[in-house]
């Protein structure tokens, strides 16, 4: 794609914010494996990110909204946005290869328009249908083979993984639905932290009890710091790149995800991809492929 002018800071947010997430996997399975308990390593990800963009978002004048339309976006997007799958791929760090939890991330556009479909936000195409079927295709290629996954058991675990574009889905759907004309990325990616924060808080302490950050001891700490800014980049990234270029543009993120997930895996853990899982990437990229198409299509035509 030749990319205009216009489009150029869009292009490093839509890499940076790829490259951020695409990591995030890889540190959480190093913050598990160190010792970090998982609503603990939940919590303290991100009340760091909120700690840190409180202040600047009061020295920048942004400061998150309270009134009732703000705080309803905020819960929700903390609820389905961030916490639930924050958890989900907390939960998977040391159940599957950072990889194969990055290949669920890729799903999400795929759930997105099923889901928009459902609540008749999307129309029918079937083109995108296809795009569908593709993606979960690409989780066959998985679970199926017996070379697929390090442990044939950890079946169960991919499918649990799916939960993930699941929750991703209804974030994506219901926030459109909600969201306000009058915010900007860093006000809304503010708030959402702090909310979330508040949320976690309560979960930590009433199943894993006031764990410090320091528990897991210096590994601890640093991964920690490593997902907290790397949720911060990515959710700043995109609500930067909604605002700049529309969710048409953005869901191309999901093709360097993958590709950033399987690379920081390889670099940090040696996982290098079997050729089930490069049939499983090749799979739900083309089906990414057939879907932004399809929609791109579409606004083609209406705009005729």
């Amino acid at each position: 794609m030749t990319i205009s002018s216009s489009l150029a800071f869009p292009t490093f947010l839509l890499l940076l914010g790829a490259a951020a997430y695409g990591s995030y996997f890889s540190a959480n399975r190093l913050a598990v494996e160190a010792g970090m308990p998982t609503f603990a390593y939940a919590f303290w990800q991100i009340a760091i990110a909120a700690a840190v963009l409180l202040p600047i978002s009061a020295a920048l004048r942004s400061p998150p909204k309270l009134n009732i339309r703000h705080l309803k976006v905020y819960g929700l997007v903390a609820v389905v946005g961030l916490t639930g799958p924050t958890l989900i791929v907390v939960v998977l760090a040391d159940k599957l290869q950072p990889a194969v939890v990055t290949l669920a991330a890729a799903l999400i556009a795929s759930a997105t328009y099923l889901l928009a479909l459902a609540v008749k936000s999307e129309s029918f195409r079937w083109l995108s249908l296809l795009g569908v079927v593709l993606g979960f295709s690409g989780v066959l290629f998985i679970i199926l083979p017996e070379q697929g996954l390090e442990d044939p058991a950890a079946v169960g675990w991919v499918l649990f993984a799916l939960l993930l574009p699941a929750s991703a889905a209804m974030n994506n759907v219901f926030t459109a639905k909600l969201m306000p004309s009058d915010v900007n990325s860093l006000s809304l990616t503010t708030g959402l932290m702090t909310f979330s924060a508040i949320l976690l808080l309560i979960l930590m302490l009433v199943i894993d009890g006031p764990v410090p950050l320091t528990h897991a001891g210096f590994t601890g700490v640093w991964t920690t710091l490593w997902a907290s800014a790397a949720i911060v980049v990515t959710y700043l990234c995109f609500f930067e790149i909604l605002r700049r270029a529309g969710a048409l543009f953005f869901a191309q993120l999901n093709y360097v995800v993958v590709a950033a997930g399987v690379l920081w895996a390889y670099i940090i853990f040696g996982h290098e991809p079997n050729i089930w899982l490069w049939a499983a990437i090749a799979v739900i990229a083309v089906g990414l492929g057939v879907m932004n198409y399809s929609k791109a299509k579409t606004v083609r035509s209406a705009d005729a």
